[in-house]
């Protein structure tokens, strides 16, 4: 992954982009006329404004669990199979993403290949696999939440925010061994706040436009590549929500977004909506 530092690092001017704005208000409620609206508050990472009602979105997180292998040499192959068919997928996502929002979004998805075959990792995961005869997907998950921990513990920044990526490229590679398809987004009908603790740049580049008005997550920043994706695709986003949970009760309740500010205005009264109504239109 140290190979990956030294030859991404020469991007980091392009693609950094909006820094964000933090706010570090406590959420607050406020009772007008017997509806209660309450404000939580986050860091801008995409600006804009935006209303619709909140749909969480809380994927379930399949266990990986440690299988002993008779040949380690039959593993080896399913993973070298496993990284061709990741690398072919992001390479695709590559092109996909320069036709519709443009060059620096684009390598965003080249930098994941660069992880993907990094020496380090692949070494890291080929080793597990030869000296514990432990299963591929095992040793990629173990070595995916290796490589992130070491990023997440740097002193830069922006190589902190690369955890997430990491994770994005292991947990792509465990699905494909898996005989599963990249995680989908299952956004209902109409058009949605989108809340989630996090979510990777491989689930950010998927999203619709016109189902998703905005995006709030519990963990984020603005150097992370989901918030660089978000302003490219010009969908307001708040990372870094100062909330230490989504709570259910804000399922289906309606939101306004405040891109400028990073408040979030769950049930908004009528002032707050007459307020903000002229930057929604």
């Amino acid at each position: 992954m140290w190979r990956y530092r030294h030859r991404h690092c020469q991007r980091r001017r392009r693609t950094a982009g909006h820094r964000g704005t933090a706010r570090f208000f406590s959420s607050a409620s406020l009772s007008m006329g017997g509806d209660t609206m309450q404000i939580i508050t986050g860091n801008v990472v995409s600006p804009g404004y935006a209303c619709g009602p909140v749909w969480i979105w809380q994927p379930v997180k399949n266990d990986i669990s440690l299988s002993p292998v008779a040949d380690p040499s039959q593993e080896l192959n399913r993973l070298e199979r496993a990284c061709d068919t990741a690398l072919a997928q992001l390479q695709a996502l590559e092109d996909t993403v320069r036709a519709a929002t443009g060059e620096d979004a684009a390598q965003l998805f080249f930098a994941h290949q660069l992880m993907l075959q990094d020496d380090d990792f692949q070494q890291e995961i080929r080793e597990a696999i030869r000296q514990q005869h432990c299963n591929a997907a095992w040793a990629v998950e173990r070595a995916g939440e290796q490589f992130a921990a070491q990023m997440a513990a740097m002193e830069d920044v922006y190589f902190q925010a690369r955890a997430a990526d990491v994770l994005d490229v292991a947990g792509r590679l465990v699905a494909i061994l898996g005989g599963h398809s990249p995680t989908t987004i299952p956004v209902p009908a109409g058009k949605v706040i989108l809340f989630a603790d996090a979510l990777s740049p491989s689930e950010t580049v998927q999203l619709d436009r016109q189902r998703v008005a905005a995006v709030v997550t519990r963990q984020g920043s603005a150097l992370s590549h989901s918030a660089i994706l978000a302003r490219a695709m010009g969908i307001v986003a708040i990372m870094g929500l100062h909330s230490p949970a989504l709570s259910a009760e804000w399922q289906n309740l309606e939101a306004l977004v405040d891109g400028e500010t990073g408040q979030i205005y769950l049930s908004p009264d009528s002032e707050t909506q007459k307020r903000y109504h002229p930057k929604l239109i």
